[in-house]
């Protein structure tokens, strides 16, 4: 084949057309995501390290043996390798031994049990500096995003839903795509959808904050200036089960958006957060 690869030149001016390059993301967007992938992932790494320590949850301002849990991971006979161990959510109870529950030495004669293994060398002190030093990180750059959301625009112009999202038929029609597993084209593809919108706005507006809110209150130098935090969440241990869950939360939507990045064209969406350009494919324009 020749320079065009069989193409002629009223094919190629046709290519052109049929496809467009949009400026998807500028460079504020790229960094604060990146660096905030980095962030949470050491984050998720530490948190469950800690959570390790103490695998129960509860509600009010103590949290210890003897009071109830709502979510608790307990153990017998930690002598054993595998300990006997099981969930408890609520008033349920799930026999999870050998699938969760795992036996550390304290190094005083006694025995921890853990969610999971841990590194043999880890120490929790240094874990919990890292958790708090990256912590600082993702709650000082929230706020600088948003005003950079709201000053650029970019808030209204791709964040916010449009009339036409909140038209039933159009809510209906979301939802149909995104069971059909069905990749958007054309014009579609050129912005965010109605879901896509709606978890962004509660990911950057709500659920980070409660994170970020709920981990300050943790801390004792935040809350003996602060103390209106711990009222904020009902009592420091609400706050600490807050944090977990709002966590976990998290971790989905990180799940469900990597997932969706494959079905929306993982190449193409992955370029388009490094270098910004995103292409649209307007074949199936209307």
């Amino acid at each position: 084949m020749g320079k065009n690869q069989g193409f002629t030149p009223m094919e190629l001016q046709e290519d052109t057309v049929k496809r467009q390059i949009d400026y998807r993301h500028p460079l504020p967007v790229r960094v604060w995501h990146w660096a905030n992938a980095a962030v949470l992932v050491v984050l998720l790494m530490t948190g469950l390290l800690i959570f390790d320590i103490h695998p129960h949850l509860y509600w009010g301002e103590e949290g210890h043996a003897g009071v109830p849990a709502f979510l608790s991971l307990s153990g017998t006979h930690l002598d054993r390798d595998v300990p006997q161990t099981e969930l408890q959510i609520g008033s349920r109870r799930w026999d999870v031994t050998g699938i969760l529950g795992n036996v550390i030495d304290d190094g005083f004669g006694g025995k921890y049990l853990l969610v999971a293994a841990a590194p043999a060398d880890w120490q929790f002190g240094a874990t919990r500096g890292w958790h708090f030093a990256f912590a600082w990180i993702l709650g000082l750059s929230l706020p600088l995003y948003g005003l950079y959301l709201i000053g650029s625009g970019r808030l209204t112009k791709m964040l916010l839903p449009t009339r036409g999202d909140l038209q039933l038929r159009s809510i209906a029609n979301e939802f149909w795509q995104h069971l059909r597993l069905k990749r958007a084209r054309g014009e579609s593809a050129r912005h965010y959808n109605l879901l896509q919108k709606a978890s962004y706005l509660f990911v950057i507006f709500v659920l980070i904050p409660t994170l970020v809110l709920s981990g300050l209150t943790m801390s004792n130098a935040i809350t003996a200036a602060f103390p209106d935090l711990i009222a904020l969440f009902g009592g420091r241990q609400s706050a600490r089960s807050v944090h977990f869950l709002a966590a976990m939360l998290l971790v989905l939507f990180v799940l469900v958006h990597v997932f969706q990045v494959f079905v929306a064209g993982f190449f193409n969406l992955m370029k388009s957060m490094i270098t910004g350009r995103f292409v649209v494919d307007r074949e199936d324009s209307v």
